[in-house]
């Protein structure tokens, strides 16, 4: 089968399809090649001050451009090649504990133009040479409260409903919530770190939730961000966020498919919910999350993509489609080549249908073509319908995963590249209320990764 991958389809119809992979995805130019060779660019966050910094260096040599006289040159190819480096950087930042910026361009809730204007409003250092002409740096340096700003819809906080429980509290200046450290993921047998995100939610361990962006009153949000982050233990630098006597909360598990929501003890929240004072504080964005330095102000790490990606990304593409392999989507996310697949068990069960032998193998010589220079991991999430059982779909969602994965391994995949995960009935792509709807969230996802830029976990 892989030998087909290579030769069974037309020049004509695959120069199609390659001419169509060349084309702008999320605003990503994809000859990261040519790019490497003369312009590089290094992106990172700092969630403290929530500045997003990517310094840009063109080595003139390997672009061809004589100097002196060719500064403006130089400057104008800075200029124009800023967004697609920045971009894709950008776009891999979470907006909230399920969707990454890039979901939300996807969704249509924000615009590619919106972002590239976003990024050529940025301030920018001026152009400097090194003194041998060598090359030309600058860097860019963009404000995330501008860009989250731009997705904030409520005009006024919202306050959250009034408990049926009470226990002793008393107002405070602010909360902080210490979520340093692992934590149990909820739903998934494993631990994980808090990420930062532009928004935040924190539930307590009954999984009510307790604070998200609504209840922020919005010029509040925009002016200061939702939450602030920070990872010392000096109350001194961030004071003027929550005060002298803030409320000291830990946090217990962490949410989310992007791992970013604190979950806290049911009676912690209490202590917030029962007294105004309190709610108030929430409304005012006087909130103080504390998570690991490391996981905070941090290089960026993106998916490299580059040409040899999206030839490789159109063969698999190729494939599916001249052999009409039903029920498999191939499309291009921003964390690589992504098979979704409405793979059918026996009901209630992680059992395969023997009918689906020939959809794996089809799924397993692709992946099989893709891992052949080692440059890919493969990471598969398995999601069911939502029918009031939440438990219990979580625990069939990790199973089926697993019988997925080792039906992989059976035909010749190494172990060691995949990762896995479950989500239950959690991420919906359609309506529960209709059969139709919930045979589309009964699927699985493999993604395969660029290996340079994920870090597998032993899954055993």
């Amino acid at each position: 089968m892989r030998d087909f991958i290579k030769t069974g389809f037309t020049m004509t119809t695959k120069k199609k399809f390659i001419s169509l992979s060349l084309l702008v995805i999320l605003g990503l130019n994809i000859f990261a090649k040519e790019k490497k060779s003369y312009v590089e660019a290094v992106s990172s966050i700092n969630w403290i001050t929530r500045v997003f910094t990517t310094k840009i260096s063109l080595d003139t040599e390997k672009a061809q451009i004589v100097m002196p006289s060719g500064k403006k040159t130089a400057s104008a190819q800075i200029k124009a090649k800023m967004p697609p480096l920045i971009q894709p950087a950008l776009l891999s930042l979470y907006e909230d504990n399920q969707k990454k910026l890039s979901d939300t361009v996807i969704a249509d809730q924000l615009s590619l133009d919106q972002v590239y204007h976003f990024i050529m409003g940025g301030y920018k250092t001026p152009d400097v040479f090194t003194k041998d002409l060598k090359n030309l740096n600058t860097t860019n340096t963009l404000n995330l409260k501008d860009l989250s700003n731009q997705l904030i819809r409520h005009n006024y906080a919202f306050t959250p409903e009034e408990p049926i429980e009470y226990v002793a509290s008393r107002p405070y200046s602010g909360i902080i919530i210490d979520a340093r450290g692992a934590y149990p993921v909820h739903g998934e047998y494993v631990k994980s770190e808090i990420n930062p995100c532009l928004f935040p939610q924190i539930w307590d361990d009954q999984m009510n939730r307790i604070f998200e962006k609504n209840l922020v009153n919005p010029d509040v949000d925009k002016k200061e961000g939702l939450v602030g982050y920070h990872y010392s233990d000096d109350i001194s630098n961030y004071e003027d966020r929550v005060g002298s006597d803030p409320l000291y909360i830990r946090a217990t598990e962490v949410y989310g498919r992007n791992r970013t929501d604190p979950i806290i003890k049911h009676k912690d929240a209490l202590k917030i919910l029962t007294i105004p004072e309190n709610v108030k504080l929430m409304q005012e964005g006087k909130l103080v999350i504390l998570l690991d330095k490391e996981n905070i102000v941090y290089d960026i790490s993106v998916p490299e993509k580059d040409l040899s990606y999206y030839v490789k990304y159109n063969a698999v593409k190729q494939y599916f489609y001249e052999n009409k392999v039903p029920g498999v989507t191939i499309s291009d996310s921003i964390d690589g080549i992504l098979f979704s697949v409405d793979l059918k068990f026996y009901p209630d069960s992680a059992e395969l249908l023997p009918s689906e032998k020939t959809r794996i193998q089809a799924i397993a010589e692709n992946l099989a073509n893709l891992l052949m220079d080692d440059g890919y991991t493969i990471l598969i999430e398995g999601h069911t319908a939502d029918v009031g059982k939440p438990v219990g779909q979580l625990n069939l969602s990790i199973e089926r995963t697993r019988t997925v994965m080792n039906a992989l391994i059976d035909l010749g995949l190494d172990e060691k590249l995949f990762t896995y995960k479950g989500y239950g009935g959690t991420l919906p792509i359609a309506s529960n209320e209709t059969e139709e709807g919930r045979a589309q969230n009964r699927r699985v996802d493999i993604t395969a990764r660029p290996r340079a830029t994920y870090i597998q976990r032993d899954w055993k």
